[in-house]
């Protein structure tokens, strides 16, 4: 182990979105030499890189419609500020609903998000056809849509906040992990890693499913837990265009959109306990293709074309934990996203960034405090895919 010592201002553990989200951020407020930690050789090479790509404001909670209101509109100017080809298409999210009680509940979240000005439409089975009309309806009794909602490019996301984030100061460490928290009382000083400790006064966990590991160094109980999710592509398909939206059919929990000229095909395995395996049960295919099928008809000429596997950050009520532990001083957590991370980055980078300058976020964040979990004050968020 190197005996080097540096410093700087912020660390942050953790280069996915929401770290490089982060780190661009803090340069765009005039913090200089923050220093992201990653073990893997380039930002986005977790979790982020493996995820669905999808971007939505439909969710269950005012806070979460929030947070994705406020990252949409950063992605609506994201070419522009951050000189990319366009890596944010705003195809909407199309929600098909079969239970009534479901039904109900999604009706009045559109109530809800349209109240906040995301503009949610309720639809009869007519008027969702009317977007799909390759869809197979029967059994549905309604559907949301927001055009505003879409899909977005991971990587190349990613890969822009890490640039700029460069450019405005920041310094990416890849192949260099942290193992410890630096600790003087109840104060976080700094970073331990495989090349020599980092002293810092603000260190900030974004590290995905591995989150709860930095927590307990600093002898904080974080509740978020790795969950393995599926991805399959199909190859090219002659219905696929690219105003098609994400499709979830709310019956099966699969969604479908398009990718590459075909059809990326997602469902949870609801079954299978944590863990940190990415491998590939290739015996899951059948579950995810069935449900898809039978919404997406077309889909039965489709061939498969890739599969993999990457790790939602779950907490038990399915909401992020972000802020300040009580009893610690000098660490924040950006963590437990469930499956959300990457659509709310560009949020999390902006709120995590006034958070440290200013020393509060522009939006009230109590509700996502870690303590919730022991006041018995947690709110679930229901739209979790």
């Amino acid at each position: 182990m190197s005996t080097t010592r540096e410093s700087a201002p912020v660390v942050i553990i953790g280069a996915g979105c929401i770290g490089a989200a982060i780190a661009y951020h803090l340069g765009k407020r005039g913090v200089k030499d923050v220093v992201v930690l990653e073990k893997e050789l380039f930002s986005g090479a977790g979790s982020t890189g493996k995820c669905a790509g999808g971007i939505r404001q439909q969710f269950s909670t005012p806070l979460n419609c929030r947070i994705s209101q406020l990252s949409v509109q950063h992605y609506q100017r994201f070419e522009e500020e951050m000189g990319t080809d366009p890596v944010f298409f705003p195809v909407g999210y199309l929600f098909l609903l079969s239970d009534p009680a479901q039904w109900a509940a999604f009706q009045a979240q559109a109530e809800l998000q349209r109240s906040l000005g995301i503009p949610t439409r309720t639809l009869d089975p007519s008027g969702a056809a009317a977007i799909v009309p390759e869809l197979e309806l029967e059994g549905v009794l309604g559907a949301t849509f927001c055009p505003t909602d879409g899909l977005g490019n991971p990587h190349e996301i990613t890969q822009a906040f890490e640039a700029r984030a460069r450019a405005l100061g920041a310094r990416f460490r890849f192949g260099v992990e942290a193992t410890g928290l630096l600790r003087v009382g109840s104060r976080v000083t700094g970073v331990r890693t495989t090349q020599g400790d980092i002293e810092t006064p603000i260190v900030v966990n974004a590290a995905g499913p591995y989150a709860a590991q930095v927590a307990a160094w600093a002898g904080v109980d974080l509740p978020v837990l790795p969950y393995r999710r599926h991805c399959f592509t199909t190859k090219p398909l002659p219905f696929v265009h690219e105003r098609l939206p994400m499709i979830v059919d709310m019956k099966s929990g699969v969604y479908m959109h398009r990718e590459s000229g075909g059809m990326l095909l997602g469902l949870a395995d609801k079954d299978e306990p944590s863990s940190f395996d990415t491998s590939v049960n290739w015996d899951f295919l059948e579950k995810v293709v069935e449900p898809a099928i039978e919404r997406l008809p077309a889909l039965a000429e489709a061939e498969i074309g890739h599969g993999w596997a990457g790790l939602y950050e779950t907490t038990p009520d399915h909401n992020a934990v972000l802020g300040k532990p009580a009893g610690v001083e000098g660490l924040l957590f950006a963590n437990g996203f469930s499956g959300h991370g990457f659509m709310q980055a560009p949020g999390i980078g902006q709120l995590m960034s006034e958070w440290i300058v200013d020393g509060a976020p522009s939006l009230d964040l109590h509700e996502l405090r870690l303590e919730r979990f022991t006041e018995g004050a947690s709110l679930h968020e229901a739209n979790v895919i």
